[in-house]
């Protein structure tokens, strides 16, 4: 998560259950979250305090860790996908 480190931000942590949408509303995205697996593929955690993520809404058929070079996770239309880390997009962080 070179780009996290380099705009010395924190990304958001998902605290969610099995009963509750990923985000208030509709969230479209993609937009990373602090959630990654790098490291310890299959494992997921929250990068900034490497904390293990609970409960994750993937979208049908994810996480693929496609070609095993996807290691950090975004929402995309309310669901996670796992993705390559080092692509350009925008970020959810949290409020000071």
């Amino acid at each position: 998560m070179p780009v996290v480190k380099k705009l010395a931000r924190t990304l958001c942590k998902l605290t969610i259950s099995r009963n509750t949408d990923l985000l208030q509303g509709s969230c479209f995205g993609p937009y990373f979250t602090g959630i990654t697996d790098e490291g310890s593929e299959g494992r997921y955690y929250n990068f900034n305090d490497k904390s293990p993520a609970k409960y994750l809404k993937w979208r049908w058929f994810q996480s693929d860790n496609w070609w095993g070079k996807e290691h950090c996770v975004d929402i995309w239309v309310n669901n996670l996908n796992d993705v390559k880390c080092g692509r350009k997009g925008r970020h959810i962080c949290e409020a000071a």
